[in-house]
């Protein structure tokens, strides 16, 4: 896709493909919640599935931002989408299986990254080193979109006999989702490659003495952390008090909502504010939000958390992402991405590590103490991102 057909179907692409691989995700992750403990395991057995969702990214990370920087997002894409397409089949034959479903949750991780540095990478290539808050809090606001419509898919009625979603129409709905990104990824061209290849002469390890560097990835992973942990655990909160599965949807709808509605005015947000203060503010509110989850509150209230919880928490990504994109030297932006992306993955590891211990003594709403608790490091890694581009 090159030329002015090219810039046209820009972004009608990039729209169709974002909000659907947040569908899939947002979809099968808490569908495979379910199943695990459907089949009789507690909650510890969940930052087993968190961690396999982060460790095969972590490893190849890297490899895919310098498949992006070298030959564009197209391959990146497609190889996502096969991933991607796998993780449902894999998901819909696992509804019995342990095996298998940690299988779906690896291969869903591992379509994740592939597809998400492509698109953030083609973004940044929009928006070069200029209106960064503006692009990506629209980029991130459409993946907002997705994550929305994915929790919807946990409405079907549940299977004769249980009280969990059932996994093999939400698996058949995203494997038709996961096709249809790979069609258009074929859409992507080459256009947005670096300008020159980066070879070697810009290893990881010199990008993260990069000063700044290594503080917006702190942000990003313990943020998306939080995200993350929301989304396994909010299953396993209400499953311990026995709240339906329709109020698990409300609250990550409410949080979905509040996220897009920061996202779309994050340009308002840091003219009035400021980056700094914004950002450091959003964590501190993240945390406050995410530990009151864990008090004996009525539904409503839980809801409410969860939505003050998404407008703080979906501050932060957009930003951390023109942050480390300003950072990036010439012909590095995809793999910045995925560094960015690898730390993502890194905290993704360590929280749910850390929260399968909380998650014995305390179960779910130990989990969210500690990662409330981790987002006080946010705050202060946040203090050191610049106000200006």
């Amino acid at each position: 896709m090159t030329g002015e057909r090219g810039r046209r179907l820009f972004w009608p692409l990039l729209v169709v493909h974002a909000i659907l691989v947040q569908v899939i995700s947002y979809g099968i992750r808490p569908s495979l919640s379910y199943a695990v403990l459907e089949l009789g395991y507690g909650s510890a057995w969940l930052a087993v599935l968190a961690a396999m969702f982060a460790v095969p990214p972590l490893v190849l990370a890297l490899a895919t931002g310098r498949l992006v920087d070298r030959l564009g997002e197209r391959p990146s894409m497609v190889i996502g989408g096969v991933a991607l397409t796998a993780a449902s089949v894999a998901a819909y034959f696992g509804s019995s299986h342990l095996a298998l479903l940690i299988t779906a949750t690896a291969l869903l991780g591992i379509g994740i990254i592939f597809s998400m540095v492509a698109e953030q990478s083609a973004v940044a290539g929009r928006a070069g080193h200029r209106r960064t808050d503006s692009v990506f809090g629209v980029y991130t606001f459409v993946t907002s979109l997705g994550q929305g419509v994915g929790p919807l898919l946990l409405l079907l009625p549940p299977a004769p006999g249980t009280n969990s979603p059932p996994l093999e129409p939400i698996a058949a709905a995203c494997g038709l989702a996961s096709l249809v990104t790979l069609a258009a990824s074929f859409g992507f061209g080459t256009h947005h490659r670096a300008a020159q290849a980066p070879g070697d002469r810009w290893p990881a390890r010199r990008l993260l003495a990069i000063p700044g560097m290594y503080r917006a990835l702190l942000v990003s992973g313990l943020i998306l952390a939080s995200i993350d942990v929301t989304l396994a655990y909010l299953p396993a909160l209400a499953h311990e008090r026995g709240i339906a599965p329709a109020w698990v949807t409300a609250m990550l709808a409410a949080r979905t909502l509040t996220q897009m509605l920061s996202r779309i005015n994050l340009a308002f947000l840091v003219r009035t504010l400021g980056r700094r203060r914004l950002t450091v503010a959003a964590c501190a509110v993240s945390a406050l939000a995410l530990c009151g989850l864990t008090l004996p509150v009525a539904v409503a209230v839980l809801i409410g958390l969860t939505a003050v919880y998404g407008f703080a928490a979906g501050v932060c990504q957009p930003i951390t992402m023109g942050w480390v994109t300003q950072l990036a030297p010439s012909g590095t932006r995809g793999t910045v991405l995925s560094l960015r992306i690898a730390g993502n993955r890194l905290a993704q590891t360590v929280i749910p590590a850390i929260s399968g211990v909380a998650a014995v003594v305390g179960g779910a709403s130990g989990v969210l103490v500690v990662t409330g608790a981790s987002l006080a490091a946010a705050a202060w890694s946040a203090s050191a991102i610049p106000d200006t581009d």
